[in-house]
């Protein structure tokens, strides 16, 4: 089949798993093609398409805007001579509708925290597919009346040789904050961590930009001993050696929608703190690659998924607790024993043909 895929294209989850569908489309023998989509001009890199490290790839149409004219769309798809279109994210209803009218297969997914009620008749027209990527994600869609194939994400590959060398003498948490934003509770990290007083601790905060609020959390981590602000976007090796030089991953979240930094981790090796909330605890499992902490509801997500705070002793205790090496090193064999076994690659890709099989 000739299949194209409409993402972001660039350093980011939705783009990664783009990128990462691509392949795995490639793999099992399709031809592939990206309609790379701009980022909104409210972005902090607006109208941003990257065409370097990873995202340098063959076939990667640049679309002239976020919201993309359905001329594009089908022209696109005309010349390529598409059969199907895998879309992320995409609530251009109307557009997506042609497509699937001129016979072009449309297999759509969306993040559970910005999916609404008033987005479910719009889906149903443009899509013969809307599938899922977490448990929690597909049972939210089938209350909605909307029946989601699951497929089960995993630990890439490409992460599973890389490594780095690591301090004996000091402890490193690193911290995921990518665009900080609300759902990042970057303050109630690194007070935790302020409050865990062994001095072979470190907190790396790395961050890809921050607006309004987050600017004054992450002035409190710039200020805070024994942290550190990694601020920018690094190169792909670059980045994943930074996370791999860390022994923990301390990823709490108020909600997530994938939570592709759970499998990074996993798959690195790194025991991961996060919440006992789902889809967090789809990915991590308590004692085993990792610690599920208590937490607090606060105001639910835009969508009305519920969000929640880190439970503060909770936090702090599990932060105290990896701080054993023991018990690190035990949970760092379960990360990855989980990413050979119940998250192994070969089940993404198996799921990602039946899809397409199902859609065919």
């Amino acid at each position: 089949m000739r299949i194209g895929v409409v993402s972001y294209w660039f350093n980011r989850g939705q783009a990664t798993v783009g990128r990462q569908l691509r392949g795995i489309l490639d793999e099992l023998g399709h031809e592939t093609a990206v309609l790379a989509r701009p980022t909104k001009a409210s972005f902090q890199r607006p109208a941003y398409i990257e065409r370097h490290d990873v995202w340098d790839q063959p076939r990667v149409t640049s679309a002239s805007r976020f919201l993309i004219p359905a001329d594009e769309y089908l022209r696109w798809a005309q010349e390529l001579e598409l059969d199907a279109v895998l879309l992320d994210q995409n609530y251009q209803f109307d557009e997506v509708e042609q497509l699937r009218a001129r016979g072009v297969r449309t297999i759509g997914r969306f993040v559970w925290e910005a999916f609404r009620e008033e987005h479910v008749p719009g889906a149903l027209r443009a899509y013969d597919v809307l599938y899922s990527l977490t448990r929690c994600e597909r049972d939210r869609y089938r209350a909605l009346g909307i029946d989601s194939p699951f497929v089960a994400w995993g630990c890439h590959p490409e992460l599973l040789p890389v490594s780095a060398e690591r301090d004996p003498s000091v402890v490193t948490y690193f911290f995921p904050g990518g665009y900080l934003s609300r759902r990042k509770p970057l303050r109630e990290v690194v007070t935790a961590f302020a409050r865990v007083r062994d001095p072979r601790l470190r907190l790396v905060v790395k961050i890809q930009g921050a607006r309004g609020e987050s600017e004054a959390e992450l002035e409190l981590a710039r200020r805070t001993p024994r942290v550190t602000v990694v601020e920018g976007d690094l190169p792909t090796r670059q980045h994943r050696e930074l996370m791999a030089s860390a022994d923990v991953c301390v990823a709490p979240s108020r909600w997530e929608g994938l939570g592709l930094h759970l499998y990074e981790a996993t798959a690195l090796g790194l025991p991961v703190i996060t919440n006992d909330r789902p889809p967090m605890d789809e990915v991590v499992h308590h004692e085993d690659n990792g610690l599920l902490i208590e937490s607090l509801a606060v105001e639910p997500a835009f969508s009305g998924v519920p969000a929640f705070d880190p439970d503060p002793a909770a936090l702090t205790g599990a932060i105290r607790r990896l701080a054993d090496d023991t018990t690190r090193e035990r949970l760092s064999g379960g990360a990855r024993r989980a990413s050979r076994e119940r998250l192994r690659w070969e089940r993404t890709v198996d799921a990602i043909g039946d899809l397409v099989g199902v859609a065919r």
